[in-house]
């Protein structure tokens, strides 16, 4: 399975701020530190913020952060958001696609059962998950935030 690199850049757009919950950051800096398109991180900023898992303040100390704690977000309905639209093949798509096996198709509903056990399972998982129980990750991404501010 793969998810959409909007999928990819919400995710670690919600680690950058699980990691370092009392700074605010810009889209910008986001975009600075992943090495992305700052359009993508804005899209992806704004999403976030419409589905309430981030704010956004505007002004002199603004900057984007959490708006809910971080074991209270599982990634499992992060994706499930940010991936609908999104088939995993063309036959699972909303107007059908145009695949000739899909009348008779016997691997679209394994493919189904696949999809569901992979969001079943992140949905056990937590932002916080992703950040603390793996020593390695806030390290990492607070060195990269170092490297970037020095």
């Amino acid at each position: 399975m793969q998810i959409t690199k909007f999928s990819d850049l919400a995710l670690r757009t919600l680690i950058q701020l699980a990691v370092s919950p009392e700074r605010r950051y810009s889209a910008r800096e986001i975009a600075d530190l992943h090495g992305v398109s700052f359009n993508h991180v804005a899209k992806v900023t704004q999403w976030l913020t419409s589905e309430g898992y981030i704010r956004a303040q505007r002004g002199r100390n603004g900057g984007i952060s959490l708006a809910l704690p971080a074991d209270g977000i599982k990634v499992g309905p992060v994706l499930r958001r940010s991936e609908a639209g999104s088939a995993l093949v063309e036959c699972m798509r909303d107007d059908g696609g145009h695949c000739c096996l899909s009348p008779a198709c016997g691997l679209a509903p394994y493919l189904n059962e696949a999809q569901e056990a992979f969001f079943t399972t992140l949905d056990k998982v937590s932002v916080q998950d992703v950040v603390s129980r793996n020593v390695g990750m806030a390290r990492l991404v607070r060195s990269l935030d170092l490297a970037a501010n020095g």
